[in-house]
Protein backbone atom coordinates (compact mmCIF):
# COMPACT_ATOMS: atom_id res chain seq x y z
CA UNK A 1 0.00 0.00 0.00
CA UNK A 2 2.85 2.59 1.27
CA UNK A 3 4.48 1.68 -2.28
CA UNK A 4 1.15 2.34 -4.32
CA UNK A 5 0.97 5.49 -1.93
CA UNK A 6 4.77 6.64 -2.94
CA UNK A 7 4.29 6.18 -6.86
CA UNK A 8 0.93 7.96 -7.00
CA UNK A 9 2.78 11.10 -5.16
CA UNK A 10 5.88 10.68 -7.69
CA UNK A 11 2.94 10.76 -10.31
CA UNK A 12 1.68 13.65 -9.16
CA UNK A 13 4.83 15.61 -8.17
CA UNK A 14 5.90 14.81 -12.17
CA UNK A 15 2.81 16.39 -13.37
CA UNK A 16 2.80 19.36 -11.10
CA UNK A 17 6.49 19.88 -12.68
CA UNK A 18 5.57 19.37 -16.11
CA UNK A 19 2.42 21.47 -15.63
CA UNK A 20 4.63 24.50 -13.50
CA UNK A 21 7.66 24.49 -15.51
CA UNK A 22 6.36 26.34 -18.48
CA UNK A 23 5.32 28.77 -15.67
CA UNK A 24 8.82 28.90 -14.19
CA UNK A 25 10.21 29.77 -17.20
CA UNK A 26 7.86 32.36 -18.33
CA UNK A 27 8.70 34.08 -14.95
CA UNK A 28 12.15 34.00 -15.40
CA UNK A 29 12.14 35.19 -19.13
CA UNK A 30 10.10 38.21 -17.84
CA UNK A 31 12.24 38.98 -15.37
CA UNK A 32 15.47 38.62 -17.58
CA UNK A 33 13.40 40.61 -19.81
CA UNK A 34 12.63 43.39 -16.94
CA UNK A 35 16.26 42.90 -16.60
CA UNK A 36 17.02 43.49 -19.71
CA UNK A 37 14.94 46.87 -20.39
CA UNK A 38 16.15 48.14 -17.19
CA UNK A 39 19.80 47.99 -18.23
CA UNK A 40 19.17 49.70 -21.39
CA UNK A 41 16.54 51.86 -20.08
CA UNK A 42 19.36 52.85 -17.29
CA UNK A 43 22.10 53.53 -20.23
CA UNK A 44 19.18 55.66 -22.47
CA UNK A 45 20.15 59.07 -23.01
CA UNK A 46 16.50 59.90 -22.09
CA UNK A 47 14.29 59.97 -19.08
CA UNK A 48 12.62 57.27 -18.89
CA UNK A 49 9.48 56.52 -16.41
CA UNK A 50 6.25 54.61 -15.34
CA UNK A 51 3.58 55.96 -13.20
CA UNK A 52 0.48 54.35 -11.09
CA UNK A 53 -2.88 54.82 -12.03
CA UNK A 54 -2.45 57.21 -8.96
CA UNK A 55 -0.29 59.44 -11.22
CA UNK A 56 3.12 58.56 -8.91
CA UNK A 57 5.82 57.36 -10.07
CA UNK A 58 7.01 53.69 -9.30
CA UNK A 59 10.06 53.72 -11.72
CA UNK A 60 12.50 56.46 -13.26
CA UNK A 61 15.66 55.22 -15.36
CA UNK A 62 19.16 56.09 -13.72
CA UNK A 63 19.68 58.67 -16.23
CA UNK A 64 17.31 60.90 -14.28
CA UNK A 65 19.89 60.65 -11.65
CA UNK A 66 22.56 61.59 -13.36
CA UNK A 67 20.67 64.61 -14.90
CA UNK A 68 19.30 66.03 -11.62
CA UNK A 69 22.31 64.97 -9.24
CA UNK A 70 19.52 63.30 -6.59
CA UNK A 71 18.82 59.73 -5.83
CA UNK A 72 15.96 57.65 -7.44
CA UNK A 73 14.21 57.52 -4.26
CA UNK A 74 13.78 61.21 -3.77
CA UNK A 75 12.24 61.59 -7.24
CA UNK A 76 9.75 58.95 -6.98
CA UNK A 77 6.46 59.59 -5.99
CA UNK A 78 6.14 63.14 -6.14
CA UNK A 79 9.15 63.87 -5.43
CA UNK A 80 10.11 64.73 -9.20
CA UNK A 81 7.64 67.89 -8.95
CA UNK A 82 10.39 69.56 -6.50
CA UNK A 83 12.68 69.93 -9.04
CA UNK A 84 10.51 71.22 -11.96
CA UNK A 85 10.26 75.10 -12.61
CA UNK A 86 8.50 76.88 -10.13
CA UNK A 87 6.42 78.68 -12.98
CA UNK A 88 6.02 75.77 -14.88
CA UNK A 89 4.19 73.81 -12.05
CA UNK A 90 0.88 74.16 -12.48
CA UNK A 91 1.03 74.16 -16.14
CA UNK A 92 2.54 70.27 -15.47
CA UNK A 93 -0.19 69.24 -12.99
CA UNK A 94 -2.52 70.55 -15.53
CA UNK A 95 -1.50 68.44 -18.24
CA UNK A 96 -0.74 65.30 -16.46
CA UNK A 97 -3.72 64.33 -14.30
CA UNK A 98 -6.21 65.66 -16.73
CA UNK A 99 -4.49 62.87 -19.25
CA UNK A 100 -4.61 60.06 -16.50
CA UNK A 101 -8.54 60.47 -15.31
CA UNK A 102 -9.22 60.76 -19.49
CA UNK A 103 -6.30 58.23 -20.11
CA UNK A 104 -5.12 59.95 -22.68
CA UNK A 105 -1.76 60.65 -24.74
CA UNK A 106 -0.24 63.70 -23.45
CA UNK A 107 2.68 65.95 -24.46
CA UNK A 108 4.08 68.63 -22.18
CA UNK A 109 7.41 71.13 -22.68
CA UNK A 110 8.65 71.99 -19.16
CA UNK A 111 11.52 72.81 -16.99
CA UNK A 112 13.68 70.82 -14.72
CA UNK A 113 16.47 71.46 -12.62
CA UNK A 114 20.19 70.27 -13.35
CA UNK A 115 22.68 68.59 -11.11
CA UNK A 116 24.83 71.90 -11.64
CA UNK A 117 21.42 74.03 -10.68
CA UNK A 118 20.68 75.58 -14.08
CA UNK A 119 17.15 74.63 -15.87
CA UNK A 120 16.85 72.54 -18.69
CA UNK A 121 13.69 72.48 -21.13
CA UNK A 122 12.33 68.83 -21.29
CA UNK A 123 9.68 67.31 -23.87
CA UNK A 124 7.35 64.83 -22.38
CA UNK A 125 5.76 62.53 -23.93
CA UNK A 126 3.67 59.72 -22.03
CA UNK A 127 0.75 57.12 -22.67
CA UNK A 128 -1.17 54.89 -20.74
CA UNK A 129 -0.54 51.13 -19.94
CA UNK A 130 -2.86 48.20 -19.56
CA UNK A 131 -2.71 44.63 -17.82
CA UNK A 132 -3.39 41.59 -20.57
CA UNK A 133 -6.91 41.81 -18.81
CA UNK A 134 -7.54 45.43 -20.23
CA UNK A 135 -7.31 46.88 -16.67
CA UNK A 136 -5.89 50.63 -16.57
CA UNK A 137 -1.95 50.10 -14.63
CA UNK A 138 -0.62 53.83 -15.28
CA UNK A 139 1.56 55.62 -18.17
CA UNK A 140 4.71 55.01 -19.33
CA UNK A 141 6.58 57.74 -20.80
CA UNK A 142 9.93 59.66 -21.52
CA UNK A 143 11.22 62.80 -21.57
CA UNK A 144 14.18 64.53 -23.89
CA UNK A 145 16.06 67.16 -23.63
CA UNK A 146 14.90 69.86 -25.97
CA UNK A 147 17.41 72.68 -24.57
CA UNK A 148 19.10 73.19 -27.69
CA UNK A 149 15.70 73.42 -29.33
CA UNK A 150 14.47 75.63 -27.22
CA UNK A 151 17.39 77.76 -27.35
CA UNK A 152 17.52 78.04 -31.24
CA UNK A 153 13.84 79.10 -30.75
CA UNK A 154 15.05 81.89 -28.96
CA UNK A 155 17.39 82.94 -30.94
CA UNK A 156 15.31 82.95 -33.79
CA UNK A 157 12.52 85.06 -32.54
CA UNK A 158 14.83 88.17 -31.23
CA UNK A 159 16.39 87.56 -34.86
CA UNK A 160 12.97 87.65 -36.23
CA UNK A 161 11.80 90.89 -33.34
CA UNK A 162 15.28 92.00 -34.32
CA UNK A 163 14.18 92.05 -37.90
CA UNK A 164 10.83 93.30 -37.50
CA UNK A 165 12.00 96.18 -35.32
CA UNK A 166 14.28 96.87 -38.23
CA UNK A 167 11.37 96.88 -40.49
CA UNK A 168 9.42 99.10 -38.74
CA UNK A 169 12.24 101.73 -38.43
CA UNK A 170 12.98 102.12 -42.22
CA UNK A 171 9.11 102.35 -42.44
CA UNK A 172 9.20 105.60 -40.14
CA UNK A 173 12.19 106.73 -41.65
CA UNK A 174 10.42 106.39 -45.29
CA UNK A 175 7.74 108.24 -43.52
CA UNK A 176 10.08 111.03 -42.05
CA UNK A 177 11.43 111.03 -45.21
CA UNK A 178 8.38 111.57 -47.47
CA UNK A 179 7.57 114.26 -44.77
CA UNK A 180 10.92 115.74 -44.77
CA UNK A 181 10.42 116.26 -48.61
CA UNK A 182 7.05 117.81 -48.39
CA UNK A 183 8.75 120.43 -45.88
CA UNK A 184 11.16 121.09 -48.73
CA UNK A 185 9.02 121.76 -51.30
CA UNK A 186 6.75 123.81 -48.87
CA UNK A 187 10.03 125.59 -48.23
CA UNK A 188 11.08 125.98 -51.77
CA UNK A 189 7.01 127.08 -53.01
CA UNK A 190 7.05 129.78 -50.61
CA UNK A 191 10.42 130.70 -51.67
CA UNK A 192 9.26 131.26 -55.51
CA UNK A 193 5.86 132.62 -54.68
CA UNK A 194 7.26 135.81 -52.30
CA UNK A 195 10.46 136.23 -53.32
CA UNK A 196 11.30 135.07 -56.93
CA UNK A 197 7.68 135.53 -58.60
CA UNK A 198 7.39 138.89 -56.74
CA UNK A 199 11.27 139.90 -58.20
CA UNK A 200 10.06 138.39 -62.09
CA UNK A 201 6.55 140.63 -61.41
CA UNK A 202 8.98 143.86 -60.62
CA UNK A 203 11.07 142.96 -63.77
CA UNK A 204 7.94 142.96 -66.22
CA UNK A 205 6.91 146.30 -64.87
CA UNK A 206 10.21 147.99 -64.71
CA UNK A 207 10.70 146.83 -68.58
CA UNK A 208 7.03 148.24 -69.19
CA UNK A 209 7.96 151.52 -67.64
CA UNK A 210 11.11 151.63 -69.75
CA UNK A 211 9.66 150.67 -73.24
CA UNK A 212 7.09 154.09 -71.98
CA UNK A 213 10.15 156.22 -71.73
CA UNK A 214 12.23 154.86 -74.79
CA UNK A 215 9.12 155.70 -76.60
CA UNK A 216 9.66 159.27 -76.41
CA UNK A 217 12.52 159.15 -78.00
CA UNK A 218 12.39 157.80 -81.89
CA UNK A 219 16.38 156.91 -81.99
CA UNK A 220 15.64 154.47 -79.69
CA UNK A 221 12.56 152.84 -81.54
CA UNK A 222 14.55 149.78 -83.04
CA UNK A 223 15.13 148.80 -78.73
CA UNK A 224 11.56 148.31 -78.68
CA UNK A 225 10.71 145.10 -80.25
CA UNK A 226 14.01 143.49 -78.08
CA UNK A 227 12.53 145.23 -74.72
CA UNK A 228 8.37 143.52 -76.04
CA UNK A 229 10.50 140.09 -75.83
CA UNK A 230 12.19 140.78 -72.91
CA UNK A 231 9.03 141.42 -70.98
CA UNK A 232 7.44 138.60 -72.70
CA UNK A 233 9.83 136.21 -71.48
CA UNK A 234 9.74 137.85 -67.94
CA UNK A 235 6.05 136.67 -67.90
CA UNK A 236 6.35 133.39 -69.57
CA UNK A 237 9.03 132.89 -66.20
CA UNK A 238 6.97 134.42 -63.79
CA UNK A 239 3.84 132.60 -65.04
CA UNK A 240 6.17 128.87 -65.12
CA UNK A 241 7.58 129.49 -61.77
CA UNK A 242 3.63 130.21 -60.24
CA UNK A 243 2.97 126.72 -61.58
CA UNK A 244 5.93 125.10 -60.34
CA UNK A 245 5.06 126.62 -56.63
CA UNK A 246 1.49 125.26 -57.23
CA UNK A 247 2.98 121.98 -58.15
CA UNK A 248 5.39 121.87 -55.10
CA UNK A 249 2.47 122.52 -52.64
CA UNK A 250 -1.17 122.22 -54.22
CA UNK A 251 -2.75 125.16 -52.59
CA UNK A 252 -5.52 124.60 -55.21
CA UNK A 253 -6.47 121.45 -53.00
CA UNK A 254 -7.41 123.98 -50.37
CA UNK A 255 -9.32 126.57 -52.73
CA UNK A 256 -11.11 124.20 -54.82
CA UNK A 257 -11.08 120.71 -53.14
CA UNK A 258 -9.24 117.35 -54.30
CA UNK A 259 -11.74 116.59 -57.29
CA UNK A 260 -11.58 119.73 -58.93
CA UNK A 261 -7.56 119.70 -57.89
CA UNK A 262 -6.91 116.83 -59.64
CA UNK A 263 -9.45 117.73 -62.90
CA UNK A 264 -7.02 120.92 -62.68
CA UNK A 265 -3.47 118.83 -62.62
CA UNK A 266 -4.54 116.78 -65.17
CA UNK A 267 -5.85 119.38 -68.15
CA UNK A 268 -2.38 121.47 -67.35
CA UNK A 269 -0.63 117.90 -67.64
CA UNK A 270 -2.65 117.16 -70.86
CA UNK A 271 -1.86 120.85 -72.42
CA UNK A 272 2.48 120.59 -71.31
CA UNK A 273 2.48 117.06 -72.36
CA UNK A 274 0.08 115.86 -75.56
CA UNK A 275 -1.13 113.08 -73.27
CA UNK A 276 -5.15 112.49 -73.31
CA UNK A 277 -6.05 112.83 -69.82
CA UNK A 278 -9.33 112.64 -68.40
CA UNK A 279 -10.76 112.41 -64.28
CA UNK A 280 -13.91 111.49 -62.66
CA UNK A 281 -15.11 111.01 -59.43
CA UNK A 282 -17.63 109.36 -57.47
CA UNK A 283 -18.63 110.85 -54.14
CA UNK A 284 -18.50 114.46 -53.31
CA UNK A 285 -15.28 113.85 -50.64
CA UNK A 286 -16.68 116.36 -48.07
CA UNK A 287 -15.44 114.49 -45.02
CA UNK A 288 -11.85 113.79 -46.42
CA UNK A 289 -9.44 115.55 -44.10
CA UNK A 290 -6.85 117.61 -45.54
CA UNK A 291 -3.86 115.15 -44.85
CA UNK A 292 -6.10 112.22 -46.50
CA UNK A 293 -6.54 114.75 -49.74
CA UNK A 294 -3.08 115.64 -49.82
CA UNK A 295 -1.85 111.75 -49.89
CA UNK A 296 -4.44 111.01 -52.83
CA UNK A 297 -3.12 113.76 -54.84
CA UNK A 298 0.33 113.13 -54.19
CA UNK A 299 0.07 109.84 -55.35
CA UNK A 300 -1.73 111.40 -58.41
CA UNK A 301 0.92 113.61 -59.56
CA UNK A 302 3.62 110.80 -58.92
CA UNK A 303 1.67 108.00 -60.87
CA UNK A 304 0.63 110.95 -63.87
CA UNK A 305 4.31 111.78 -63.92
CA UNK A 306 5.32 108.73 -64.43
CA UNK A 307 2.63 108.24 -67.35
CA UNK A 308 3.77 111.47 -69.31
CA UNK A 309 7.83 110.65 -68.80
CA UNK A 310 8.51 106.94 -69.03
CA UNK A 311 4.91 105.08 -70.08
CA UNK A 312 4.67 106.40 -73.82
CA UNK A 313 1.17 106.50 -73.39
CA UNK A 314 -1.29 108.32 -75.61
CA UNK A 315 -3.94 108.45 -73.21
CA UNK A 316 -4.46 108.06 -69.39
CA UNK A 317 -7.70 108.16 -66.88
CA UNK A 318 -7.86 109.15 -63.22
CA UNK A 319 -10.82 107.59 -61.50
CA UNK A 320 -11.96 108.41 -57.71
CA UNK A 321 -14.32 107.05 -56.10
CA UNK A 322 -15.26 107.52 -52.30
CA UNK A 323 -16.73 104.26 -50.68
CA UNK A 324 -17.80 104.76 -46.73
CA UNK A 325 -14.58 105.37 -45.13
CA UNK A 326 -12.21 104.89 -48.11
CA UNK A 327 -11.13 107.25 -50.49
CA UNK A 328 -9.82 105.16 -53.86
CA UNK A 329 -8.27 106.54 -56.47
CA UNK A 330 -7.32 104.51 -59.83
CA UNK A 331 -4.43 106.10 -62.32
CA UNK A 332 -4.43 103.91 -65.70
CA UNK A 333 -2.87 104.09 -68.75
CA UNK A 334 -2.46 102.48 -72.15
CA UNK A 335 1.53 102.95 -72.37
CA UNK A 336 4.02 100.21 -72.53
CA UNK A 337 3.93 98.45 -69.12
CA UNK A 338 6.50 96.52 -67.36
CA UNK A 339 6.79 93.20 -65.62
CA UNK A 340 4.69 93.97 -62.50
CA UNK A 341 5.60 90.39 -61.15
CA UNK A 342 9.72 91.07 -60.92
CA UNK A 343 10.25 93.01 -57.95
CA UNK A 344 13.69 94.60 -59.00
CA UNK A 345 11.57 96.34 -61.95
CA UNK A 346 8.50 97.16 -59.94
CA UNK A 347 10.76 98.75 -57.61
CA UNK A 348 13.32 101.10 -59.62
CA UNK A 349 10.89 103.38 -60.08
CA UNK A 350 11.44 105.90 -57.52
CA UNK A 351 8.27 107.15 -58.34
CA UNK A 352 6.22 103.92 -57.36
CA UNK A 353 7.96 103.51 -54.36
CA UNK A 354 7.02 106.83 -53.36
CA UNK A 355 3.57 105.88 -53.92
CA UNK A 356 3.77 103.44 -51.93
CA UNK A 357 5.30 104.20 -48.93
CA UNK A 358 2.89 107.68 -48.63
CA UNK A 359 -0.23 105.01 -49.12
CA UNK A 360 1.28 102.85 -46.08
CA UNK A 361 2.02 106.45 -43.91
CA UNK A 362 -1.64 107.36 -43.80
CA UNK A 363 -2.89 103.66 -43.34
CA UNK A 364 -3.41 102.53 -46.80
CA UNK A 365 -2.80 99.96 -49.49
CA UNK A 366 -1.01 99.89 -53.09
CA UNK A 367 -1.64 97.66 -56.11
CA UNK A 368 0.30 97.82 -59.12
CA UNK A 369 -1.08 95.82 -62.24
CA UNK A 370 0.93 96.16 -65.11
CA UNK A 371 3.10 94.22 -68.23
CA UNK A 372 4.88 94.52 -71.37
CA UNK A 373 2.47 96.57 -73.84
CA UNK A 374 -0.89 95.74 -71.18
CA UNK A 375 -0.50 99.10 -69.89
CA UNK A 376 -0.02 100.55 -66.02
CA UNK A 377 -3.03 100.87 -63.29
CA UNK A 378 -2.29 101.74 -59.82
CA UNK A 379 -5.09 101.40 -57.28
CA UNK A 380 -4.76 102.96 -53.93
CA UNK A 381 -7.07 103.18 -50.81
CA UNK A 382 -6.69 105.66 -47.98
CA UNK A 383 -9.12 106.27 -45.07
CA UNK A 384 -10.74 109.44 -45.58
CA UNK A 385 -10.24 110.12 -41.83
CA UNK A 386 -6.41 110.12 -42.39
CA UNK A 387 -3.75 112.08 -40.88
CA UNK A 388 -0.27 112.67 -40.77
CA UNK A 389 0.95 113.11 -37.70
CA UNK A 390 3.93 115.87 -38.90
CA UNK A 391 0.95 117.73 -40.45
CA UNK A 392 3.67 118.91 -42.91
CA UNK A 393 1.58 120.81 -45.66
CA UNK A 394 -1.61 121.86 -43.58
CA UNK A 395 1.30 123.78 -41.43
CA UNK A 396 3.03 125.78 -43.91
CA UNK A 397 -0.24 126.19 -46.41
CA UNK A 398 -0.97 129.58 -44.88
CA UNK A 399 2.55 130.70 -46.10
CA UNK A 400 1.40 130.32 -49.20
CA UNK A 401 -1.03 132.63 -51.22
Amino acid sequence: MAVIVASVAMICVACLLVTIAPLLRQRRALRESEERFRLRADQAPVLIWTARPDTTLDYLNGFCEQLIGRPLEELRDKGWLDFVHPEDVDRCLGTYVPAFEARRPFLLEYRLRHADGRYRWLLATGVPKYERDGSFSGYVGCDIDITERKNAEDRVRESQAALEASHREIEYLAGRLIEAQDVERARIARDLHDDVSQQLAGMSIAFSGLRQRLGEYPVNAGVQPELDDLQQQTLTLARNVRHLSHDLHPTVLRHLGLVKGLTSFCGELERAHGVAMTCTAEGAFRTITPDAALCVYRIAQEALRNVVAHAGASRAEVRLLETGDQAEITIADDGRGFDATDRAERDKGLGLVSIAERAKIMGGAVTIASGPHQGTRVRATIPVSARNTARVDAGMAGHIA
